[in-house]
């Protein structure tokens, strides 16, 4: 597990997750592996943008089925207004089909919530 806190500094993450269960499991994962940061979390498409407005996070999570919107169309969203923005899929659902087009969607990479473990270093090496 990364111990990068101080080399990263102190890191801005907006979760895009309808489940606060989902949202503590990902924030324990970065936390417990040594990295500092904070969590914002969006549950709808107008609560990405208002997020992405109020202040600019270092790196997007993001689920991929969401009631009302795609992880797809919060990638979308996010790339409009900052496209050289960080973004990782986090998803139970994220067949290799899916893994796929998110990457040529522009993601940076993919993580399967219950394989949580290779978050913090995909995170680290995501903002680096």
């Amino acid at each position: 597990m990364p111990r990068n806190g101080p080399v990263l500094g102190h890191l801005r993450i907006l979760l895009v997750e309808d489940s606060p269960g989902d949202a503590e499991l990902l924030s324990g994962q970065i936390l417990g592996a040594g990295l500092d940061a904070s969590f914002e979390r969006a549950e709808s498409a107008a609560a990405l943008r208002q997020a992405l407005a109020r202040e600019t996070p270092d790196i997007v999570l993001s689920d991929l089925s969401l009631p009302g919107f795609s992880g797809l169309d919060a990638l979308r969203i996010v790339r409009d207004s900052h496209p050289d923005m960080p973004f990782i899929f986090v998803s139970g659902t994220l067949g290799e089909d899916a893994a796929v087009a998110a990457l040529r969607e522009g993601a940076n990479d993919y993580i399967i919530k219950h394989q949580p473990a290779r978050l913090p270093s995909a995170v680290a090496r995501a903002v680096r």
